[in-house]
């Protein structure tokens, strides 16, 4: 007689529940968590949300005719996720802004350059179908340019931040810049917490609570502290990149790219002639070490990857998007033949990903990552028409 062996999940040890839901698709996991408080709160824990599904599968696009968002699949990627915004203005198309850590940080459509009203501004995640939007900051002069930044690092905290560097032309060509600091723990814009009159609003990347953002022009990094609510200066400091600087008047490209990788800050940047790419991390506060030295001599199957344009500035033939040394993927763009491909650090070979439009504009060289925990700040709609804040609730 054979003996039939039953295993309820009330058997189950916790490390053996995350074990088995971090294996679980975005979608299927996102109804699982509704099925016990106890397994929506492993997505919140501190220690088991480390273990659950943080590996990148994607970077976001957007088409100029298309206000959905899209997912360039990473190779070996069968995750899905909500990209199609209609749970936070159905009525209203989106742009793409920012991105940080499976957040969006989202703003209608407009024919100017740069944001002039920040009301408009929204964060949501896609993962959860949770958003708020961001309520209105004291506005700067008529000619004021709005750069938004959004900082969330799950590992760090559940809050998240907006920085807002409001910049304003001077009379002699340059930029006054003052930053203010949106804190989602108590939804309040803060007053001037920083200024400068160099011009900071290059890629930037959220890592342990420090916002490091490049410069336009220059061969450096922004340093800025996560304020508290009631800081009244931010703390601040200059770091230099390696590698060498593209000067403007010999280059027209861009200038390699950062990424963080297992909470650590890293950079990437072609050699001179550009068969090479290294990676660095920044192993202390202002020493950089390198990591990696790639061969791109036969990714893209031709011998010149360093041209002139008609000016007689130089750019490579490709552009570094994003990297992720834990998963050692490269994602490269051929600006020749408009690829979109990934270049495996392991086996040393590039392969392509996906096509996309030659008009789509890819966000800012940022895999995404979906995020299942609790955001406290964020509003739900849910199908009776209710929006929730935190616990509250409120009908529209």
């Amino acid at each position: 007689m054979e003996t039939k062996l039953e295993v309820s999940m009330s058997s189950l040890t916790d490390d053996l529940i995350v074990e088995i839901l971090s294996r679980l698709p975005v979608k299927s996991f996102c109804r699982f968590q509704c099925v016990c408080k106890s397994w929506l709160a492993f997505s919140s824990d501190p220690h088991y949300r480390q273990k659950l599904s943080r590996t990148p599968f994607g970077f976001l696009y957007q088409t100029y005719d298309d206000a959905s968002f899209h997912l360039a699949r990473l190779p070996s990627s069968d995750r899905e996720i909500y990209t199609i915004l209609g749970f936070v203005r159905p009525e209203c198309p989106l742009d793409l802004v920012d991105c940080s850590n499976g957040l969006l940080l989202c703003y209608p459509p407009d024919d100017k350059p740069y944001i002039t009203v920040i009301s408009d501004a929204f964060v949501c995640n896609p993962a959860t179908q949770e958003w708020m939007a961001l309520p209105k900051t004291v506005l700067g002069p008529a000619v004021t340019e709005n750069d938004l930044i959004l900082c969330f690092d799950p590992l760090w905290s559940q809050h998240f931040y907006v920085f807002n560097f409001q910049r304003t032309p001077t009379s002699v060509d340059g930029y006054s810049t003052e930053v203010k600091v949106f804190f989602s723990e108590d939804s309040t814009w803060s007053c001037c917490l920083w200024e400068t009159e160099d011009l900071f609003c290059g890629d930037s990347c959220f890592i342990n609570g420090v916002l490091y953002v490049r410069h336009f022009w220059d061969h450096e990094l922004l340093v800025l502290n996560a304020p508290e609510v009631c800081t009244q200066w931010l703390n601040d400091r200059i770091i230099q990149l390696p590698g060498f600087p593209y000067v403007p008047e010999t280059f027209n490209c861009f200038d390699g790219c950062i990424c963080p990788s297992s909470g650590v800050l890293c950079y990437a940047q072609q050699e001179l002639d550009g068969y090479m790419l290294r990676i660095w991390s920044l192993e202390d506060p202002d020493r950089w070490v390198v990591k990696h030295r790639l061969s791109m001599v036969n990714v893209f199957g031709r011998d010149m990857l360093l041209r002139a344009n008609e000016e007689g500035l130089w750019y490579f033939d490709y552009d570094i998007q994003a990297f992720d040394l834990e998963r050692e993927l490269v994602i490269l763009v051929d600006r020749i033949d408009d690829r979109k491909g990934s270049f495996s650090i392991s086996a040393g070979k590039g392969s392509q990903i996906q096509n996309i439009p030659s008009n789509s504009k890819i966000y800012h060289r940022r895999f995404y990552v979906p995020y299942y925990g609790k955001i406290p700040a964020f509003f739900r709609r849910d199908d009776d028409g209710l929006f929730r804040f935190g616990a509250l609730w409120g009908s529209v």
